[in-house]
């Protein structure tokens, strides 16, 4: 098998990142600005402060991480090298935190949109929401490779924008009325409240967790293109929050409490500032462009959503359904859960604040579990003070993920159901995989299925904040890593298929052509022959299509468990050991189809490149395009490009 075959392409640069990372802590102050204000009023300074204190540590973390990790630094791979269950934990906790995201952010989009009102006792907003979650999900089914341009777009103009408001504002700041957020500075009680305050609004960090789970396919040297990811957006962020903060609370109360006393712009305070400070038609511009941010968030939210189950899936804990691709490299039913749990989710808690309240503990527990595996392993060397900032940072976090659990009842339900129902899933799955009788697989996928309906079940029938509730769930999630843990010690390795093998033939090649197939077709049978009667050498290509969203997880692929690959290779074997042909097999997951396969041409300097011709069209071709014409422009002239039908 060629070397060439195990490459995955490392095409994320700096450029493509940094808008990925801006999409989800750029898109936090649309909502975190108004949330600060909603809970802590004119205290709201100090709380965004401290907040940003909080982002530069993690992110000083997460450069550590991104640098350690270059195959993959997310919470469910770096915390696999500690623990199995904790690592599926952490990747529970991921999916629970984007959930809400997309939830969140699709409903906000349209609060800036102005979109409003009831139809036939529907909210308006609330229908738009899910409608827009499910046109996401239409386009990613075909794994459209042109999101990332126009996230990057937004973002630059949403960058544009924010930086009016913020030069608008500065003459104002003087005006700015700042309250401590302790009164009463010797009350245990009001420093209490201050803390819960802060961890009220610490939203927004599950983007640098994404960040890093994407090091895989960073250009190296990893450590560079994650710095230049991640500290310019990290500037951008910190010093706009902190001007933005001062113009909020710079504005007169008659514009942020009204005169019931309730808090104004909760969800859409930027809009408000934009008023205020530039004017209703530049706010009106500015609106739709935030709203565009919003759901270019809700997309990398479910396209997040859908990899994590993908990988987990892969990997054997979770059921292998969710592996299955689509033709255009996405795995369907992931997909369709990923849109299906934000749009229930939005059913049960249709308002801003409801949604903000679940928001946290899921980030909040991923970072946590990241940071701490990190510091403790011996894997590799650390540096002292490299240790000790993970392990302080991530006990920071720790307790600010246990004031969330305890102050937040439904968010303390809503993360323990979706770690019970997943670990429960992960149960049914393993007894499928474990080497145990017939009749005890049965009885833990029995007891699986029951405690996944019965945690369901109570977390609807009981009230959150009962202490039975946190009782039960806490007892059920240690008693289904146990019964996991024993499946997962009488799990066998997996026997693989032979692997298959480059064929030497029958005569030394003096040229060489490249077959780039997807399936087994005719044109191998033509091209070994034109090969055996020119007396060339031959290699077959296969690009296994992944969507943009799984790009990380290619090494996650190998050719012994394509099936498709392998019939295809298997038919090109036969047919080129029969005309004694020499033939290559080289199988790349991943990347941008042309490119891969020019690239391997370049590398095998072959004469000749010979493809099928496109079977896509009308919407097919507007999002996944033809791979016949950029290969085309990518190839040298020396080389012949061959499109047979």
């Amino acid at each position: 098998m060629s070397g060439i075959g195990g490459d995955r392409p490392r095409e994320l640069r700096w450029y493509h990142a940094g808008p990925m990372l801006f999409g989800d802590l750029g898109t936090s102050r649309l909502y975190v600005l108004g949330l600060a204000f909603y809970f802590t009023r004119h205290a709201s300074f100090f709380h965004i402060i401290a907040v940003n204190i909080l982002l530069v540590l993690v992110s000083c973390c997460y450069l550590i991480i991104c640098r350690k990790y270059p195959e993959g630094g997310g919470v469910y791979s770096s915390a696999r090298h500690s623990s199995k269950v904790l690592a599926v934990i952490g990747g529970l906790m991921l999916c629970a935190d984007y959930t809400v995201t997309a939830s969140l952010s699709c409903l906000d989009a349209f609060r800036y949109l102005g979109v409003g009102g009831e139809v036939s006792g529907f909210r308006l907003e609330l229908a738009c929401t899910i409608g827009a979650i499910g046109a996401i999900g239409l386009v990613n089914w075909f794994g459209p490779r042109g999101m990332g341009r126009v996230a990057m777009v937004v973002a630059l103009a949403t960058i544009f924008l924010t930086f009016v408001v913020a030069i608008c504002a500065i003459p104002h700041l003087h005006h700015m009325r700042v309250e401590f957020p302790v009164r009463e500075r010797y009350s245990l009680s009001a420093w209490g409240d201050a803390w819960v305050g802060f961890t009220e609004i610490v939203l927004a960090l599950s983007g640098i967790e994404a960040i890093a789970n994407m090091t895989g396919i960073m250009v190296s040297p990893v450590r560079v293109t994650s710095r230049r990811s991640i500290l310019p957006v990290l500037m951008e962020v910190v010093v706009m929050n902190l001007i933005l903060a001062a113009a909020m609370n710079a504005m007169p109360d008659s514009k942020l409490i009204d005169p019931d006393g309730h808090p104004q712009g909760t969800d859409n305070m930027m809009a408000v500032l934009a008023t205020a400070y530039v004017g209703p038609t530049f706010s009106l511009v500015a609106s739709f462009v935030f709203g565009a941010l919003l759901l270019s968030g809700v997309n990398t939210a479910v396209t997040d959503l859908m990899a994590v189950q993908y990988m987990m899936a892969r990997d054997g804990e979770a059921p292998w359904i969710l592996t299955r691709l689509n033709r255009h490299g996405v795995p369907g039913y992931a997909l369709i859960v990923s849109l299906l749990i934000p749009s229930f989710l939005l059913f049960i808690f249709p308002d801003i604040t409801q949604l903000a309240g679940l928001y946290s503990v899921g980030v909040v527990a991923a970072i946590t579990i990241n940071l701490l595996a990190t510091g403790y392993t011996r894997q590799f060397q650390l540096g002292g003070w490299e240790r000790w900032m993970l392990v302080l940072v991530g006990g920071l976090m720790g307790t600010i993920l246990l004031t969330l659990l305890w102050t937040k009842p439904t968010a303390r339900a809503f993360s323990l159901a979706i770690l019970n129902m997943g670990l429960a899933a992960r149960m049914v799955t393993l007894a499928g995989r474990a080497q145990v009788p017939a009749r005890t697989a049965l009885m833990f996928k029995v007891t699986g299925g029951i405690l996944f309906l019965g945690q369901g079940a109570l977390t609807f029938v009981v009230p959150t904040g009962d202490w039975p509730f946190l009782f039960f769930s806490v007892a059920n999630a240690m008693f289904l890593a146990v019964l996991s843990g024993y499946l997962s010690r009488n799990i066998l390795v997996k026997v693989v298929r032979p692997p298959l093998e480059n064929f030497d033939g029958d005569y030394d090649p003096t040229t060489s052509y490249l077959i780039a197939a997807s399936r087994p077709s005719s044109l191998i049978l033509g091209v070994l022959e034109d090969a055996q009667k020119a007396k060339a050498g031959v290699a077959i290509v296969f690009v296994r299509n992944l969507s943009p969203s799984l790009s990380g997880s290619a090494a996650h692929h190998s050719m012994a468990d394509d099936h498709e690959a392998c019939d295809l290779f298997e038919q090109a074997l036969a047919i080129a050991k029969n005309l004694g042909v020499p033939l290559d097999l080289v199988y790349l997951p991943g990347g941008s189809i042309a490119e891969r396969i020019a690239q391997t041409a370049r590398d095998r300097k072959v004469s000749r490149v010979y493809a099928g011709l496109p079977s896509r069209k009308g919407i097919m071709r507007l999002f996944r395009g033809d791979v016949i014409g950029p290969l085309a422009e990518l190839l040298p002239e020396k080389i012949e490009l061959v499109v047979r039908g």
